[in-house]
């Protein structure tokens, strides 16, 4: 059983600390810290919807806290947490704005694949600080050219959040020889290149239904040359840079992505159920004569609401709990408890979906307008469920693992 609680409630009084968890803090320091900056991202959350990207002061805030350094190893001056406590401080985030807990990907994703990396590549992305600002377009595959030292590489790619206040940018390419692909073992070549984000060409393509404070622009490469010390094959094997050496660059890789993803899907249904609950105390619907609160229909909806998403936020953390201890005893995943992660948070995703279109259909007209928290809550629900790593297709990856045919997805096995 899970020993995970629900976040504590974010006190709109809480004061702006200021102070940043060394490593070796315990859990309950890293959530106060992220809960000492809530206030802040309230208020600049309106900004960030309407600029489509995050103030520097909302950027500033979250480094200031050490939550852009969770995942970054004690050997380059991060905290190091266990994927747990990542995962509650995210969600602890995204409870005050969930744009600013999408851009912990930057600092935290990032700094978890840098493990794969050759020691001198480490070196160099980090050389700024411990506070790592990457940014990333896994999809889809472009192409890459072996030259002496490296690669020349071109592509453009979508959804690179944060791409603006990023010093790096991570994307994939098929390394070609000629006009065709690489052949290794299992199939094509794939690697990850990590490019300066000077190099690359930032389009303004992010007009999105939500999640609009988050920067998730294309970007294009126009034949860039990337150090070999900034690559890595993606493959599930590989020999973790000596900075890495904990359990933490164990765990599956989609758990890296899942930490962030998945909690701020389940923080913003949260906010979505509170938001109902609030209102439900003081609407009388049109044509009728009592409040939401009073009616048989609201009632049954908010009770299968908690329903649904306390027990989507078990299966998530209860998962990663265990995906974690595996790690810690130094004992791989198998292939099927990695497709174990992924459903944990593909269904994370879809159930706070659900439970935001549900909250929102009973706020009738009060949830149609802009002024609605409600309506954001709608709007980003909805959009987190289409990430790649967490959308309904990858249900499909995870029935082909356990019914022992090969996965389409192929990031299920790393």
């Amino acid at each position: 059983m899970s020993t995970i609680q629900q976040p504590a409630a974010h006190g709109a009084g809480a004061a702006l600390t200021g102070a940043s968890p060394d490593a070796g803090a315990s859990a309950e320091q890293l959530l106060e810290a992220a809960r000492s900056i809530g206030p802040l991202l309230r208020e600049h959350a309106e900004h960030g919807e309407r600029e489509r990207r995050l103030p520097k002061a909302v950027h500033a805030a979250l480094a200031g806290a050490g939550l852009q350094r969770m995942l970054t190893p004690r050997a380059l001056g991060g905290l190091e947490v266990d994927p747990v406590t990542c995962a509650r401080a995210v969600e602890e985030v995204a409870g005050f704005d969930s744009a600013a807990a999408w851009a912990l990907q930057s600092g935290n994703t990032g700094a978890w694949w840098c493990a794969r990396l050759p020691a001198e590549g480490v070196a160099e992305v980090f050389a700024g600080g411990r506070d790592l600002a990457m940014a990333a377009s896994f999809h889809p595959p472009h192409r890459a050219v072996a030259v002496p030292g490296g690669y020349r590489f071109s592509g453009r790619g979508a959804l690179a959040s944060t791409i603006h206040d990023a010093d790096w940018l991570m994307m994939s390419a098929f390394v070609m020889d000629g006009d065709q692909p690489r052949m290794a073992e299992g199939g094509p070549a794939v690697i990850a290149l990590v490019l300066r984000a000077s190099d690359v060409e930032v389009l303004d393509t992010w007009h999105s239904l939500g999640m609009r404070g988050t920067d998730s622009n294309d970007v294009v490469a126009h034949d860039v040359f990337v150090p070999a010390s900034r690559t890595f094959r993606i493959a599930p094997d590989f020999r973790a840079a000596p900075q890495f050496g904990g359990p933490l660059y164990r765990i599956p890789a989609i758990g890296s992505v899942s930490v962030v993803i998945a909690p701020i899907a389940l923080a913003i249904a949260r906010g979505a159920i509170t938001e109902l609950r609030e209102l439900a105390l003081r609407k009388t619907p049109f044509g009728g004569t009592r409040t939401l609160r009073d009616r048989g229909v609201v009632q049954a909806a908010l009770a299968e609401a908690e329903g649904i998403l306390r027990s989507a936020r078990l299966l998530f953390y209860d998962t990663l709990e265990a995906t974690w201890r595996r790690a810690q005893g130094g004992e791989p995943s198998t292939l099927e408890q990695k497709a174990d992660l992924l459903l944990a948070g593909a269904h994370a995703a879809k159930s706070a979906s659900v439970v935001a279109d549900m909250m929102h259909r009973l706020a009738g007209t009060s949830g149609v307008y802009a002024r609605s928290r409600l309506e954001r809550h709608f709007r980003d629900a909805q959009t987190v469920r289409q990430h790649g790593f967490v959308g309904e297709s990858r249900l499909e990856a995870v029935g082909q693992v356990y019914l022992g045919l090969p996965s389409e997805f192929g990031l299920v096995a790393l």
